[in-house]
């Protein structure tokens, strides 16, 4: 009944068939837009054992520059061994540019069993987009897994090539002895005189009795030198945290493992050895760790503590101005208060605004802001409270009070800020319930308490006494529906979560949607006279949709191994051999450049659509 309303509604006139017309292109064009848009995520293995790492990687793509960075799931269930590792391409096909940004993460399971990793997230053009779930089998520890798979190792040396003091790991504090809460600047620096190819973390420390804060460390460390007793070592800051203790006492900063991968020159035991030696020396791995600090924190003095001190170690400052000092009754007026400086400014705890009883004060707006850029960590705590005030006059806002311990002068300091003048204007005019009642009530409230306030209804349904619901056939109906629409759930997001993860099914599902483009493109390019595009769309047609259903890499994609594959398959050989056929003059065609008729071109065309329709039979 709805569309036949709708179908006289858009015949009525030319005009609404225009205004359908636009609607149409614009949630086409937004459809379009979204499916530009991709997140995904992938691991580079899904079954491990406990004691072996592998790679987990967020792919996010689109047609822009500027793809937004996704938010990676907790990883509850795995130690974090390095990452976010960035990666960024970008691709133009056929004129169209398509981007993407790779974020990779080391992981290694903290237990045994099936471990699930939640989808990763992102926000994008105001929707929020979700990659797909990953299943992790964790087995028994494994005496081979030492590290990642390579498909080529390259030769290997013992770690006695590393003996001595080539290579080690150095942990630098800026203090050894602080106040509670104080900030101490950590760095993890490698020093080496090899040549080092890379490094993965192992094992991060979770320094218990300390908040940690994390220093953006670029991809590529800054390489600086420094003479260690007589020897002259590159020196690389490899991670810079910030630690500031939450109780007194002895506390232990834990080491940090690192496996390093480096290249050394083979010790020439002849002068054929060093001929014929690789020229850029042998890849060794090593795993070292650096030594645990002991840190002492002192308790913070008593003597001179303000009253309203709430725990703030650092160096602050305050502020807090209104956005304007005159206003009218019920006109909202913005009160900033902003505290910034060095130390943990997410712990510090701004103080309470105390306004006049005829302003009506609303919940601030609390944000925190860190900068992790400098040499120590700092940052911006700021609150944003909406005062409306409701009767005219002269008001003032009280002194702010804010007091902090600074550790570099060990003594207490209180900040006060000025008061604030208000000057209100206008008529009284005060809203239901709120302070200093009375007086003419603004229209807009009498609005709104019919929307706040539901009225007593005036007619109800009974039951009998001793009605049992639970009794009724409809009561266990409705519940055994419900049960049957959550196992369909279940069985329906289970079989999606297997499909999205098996990366072989979706090659094969999507062979034929893309080999489809492909010859479309192919039948665009026959009102042209540009015989190399037909002919390249056409072998593209047929490469692609062989490689997706059988699962073959470029480098793998040969005649024999094209032959070889579908054999296997029990496909006809009259067909192999006509898809063989095809797809060679296709690609002779295309380099040799020998003109054709568009008449023998359609033919062409034709033979390659009918091969393709019998292979996708037995395929």
């Amino acid at each position: 009944m709805l569309s036949g309303k709708l179908n006289r509604f858009f015949k009525n006139s030319k005009a609404n068939v225009f205004i359908g017309s636009i609607l149409f292109s614009v949630l086409i064009t937004g459809f379009l837009q979204a499916q530009n848009f991709q997140i995904k995520a992938y691991v580079s293995k899904n079954k491990v054992s406990i004691n072996e790492n592998f790679t987990y990687s967020i792919e996010v793509s689109g047609r822009s520059t500027s793809l937004p960075d996704p938010k990676h799931p907790d990883f509850n269930d795995f130690y974090v061994l390095s990452g976010p590792n960035t990666s960024t391409s970008i691709q133009f096909v056929n004129g169209r540019m398509n981007s993407s940004k790779v974020f990779s993460y080391y992981l290694q399971p903290r237990k045994k069993g099936k471990l699930v990793i939640a989808p990763a997230t992102v926000q994008y053009k105001g929707k929020t987009y979700s990659s797909n779930s990953i299943t992790v089998t964790v087995t028994e520890v494994s005496q081979q897994a030492t590290g990642p798979k390579r498909t080529k190792p390259p030769k290997r040396r013992t770690d006695k090539d590393l003996i001595g003091q080539s290579i080690y790991l150095k942990t630098s504090v800026s203090k050894r002895k602080a106040y509670v809460g104080e900030q101490i600047i950590v760095e993890y620096k490698l020093y080496f005189r090899v040549n080092v190819r890379g490094y993965n973390f192992q094992k991060l420390p979770s320094n218990p009795g300390f908040w940690t804060e994390e220093f953006e460390i670029p991809s590529q460390p800054t390489i600086e030198n420094e003479i260690v007793n007589g020897l002259n070592y590159n020196v690389a800051t490899i991670r810079k945290i910030a630690v500031f203790p939450t109780q007194s006492g002895e506390l232990t900063l834990e080491p940090i493992s690192v496996l390093v991968e480096a290249q050394v020159r083979r010790r020439s035991r002849s002068i054929f050895d060093s001929f014929f030696d690789d020229p850029f020396g042998n890849v060794v791995q090593k795993t070292i760790s650096s030594r645990p600090i002991k840190i002492e924190a002192m308790d913070l003095p008593e003597e001179g503590k303000p009253a309203d001190f709430s725990g703030a170690i650092g160096d602050f400052s305050l502020k807090v101005s209104v956005d304007k000092k005159e206003a009218k009754t019920n006109e909202a007026v913005a009160l900033k208060v902003v505290i910034s400086g060095r130390g943990n400014i997410k712990m510090v705890n701004l103080p309470e605004v105390t306004v006049p009883p005829d302003i009506e004060k609303y919940d601030p707006k609390v944000m925190t802001n860190i900068n992790n850029l400098r040499s120590e960590i700092s940052g911006t705590k700021k609150a944003e409270y909406i005062l409306i005030p409701r009767i005219p006059g002269d008001y003032q806002i009280k002194p702010l009070r804010f007091s902090f311990f600074n550790p570099r002068t060990r003594k207490y300091v209180t900040l006060t800020s000025k008061p604030i003048n208000l000057h209100v204007t206008g008529e009284q005019s005060v809203a239901l319930g709120v302070p200093g009642g009375g007086g003419a009530v603004d229209q807009r409230y009498i609005e709104m308490i019919g929307q706040d306030i539901r009225f007593i209804k005036e007619f109800a349904r009974f039951q009998p006494v001793g009605y049992r619901p639970y009794l009724s056939f409809k009561f266990w109906g409705l519940i055994g529906l419900g049960l049957v629409f959550f196992v369909l759930f279940v069985l329906v997001n289970d079989y999606q979560s297997k499909l999205a993860s098996d990366e072989r099914l979706i090659r094969s599902r999507k062979a034929g949607r893309i080999a489809a483009k492909q010859l479309s493109r192919a039948r665009e390019a026959l009102k042209t006279e540009d015989h190399s595009q037909f002919y390249k769309a056409v072998s593209l047609a047929l490469q692609g949709f062989v490689r997706d259903k059988l699962n073959l890499e470029l480098s793998d994609f040969s005649t024999p191994n094209v032959r070889k594959h579908l054999s296997e398959r029990q496909i006809d050989p009259q067909v192999i051999e006509e898809y063989v056929s095809v797809l060679e003059e296709a690609d002779f065609r295309q380099f040799a450049n020998i003109p054709a008729t568009q008449e023998e071109r359609r033919a062409f065309y034709d033979r390659a659509k009918e091969v393709l329709t019998i292979l996708e039979k037995w395929i």
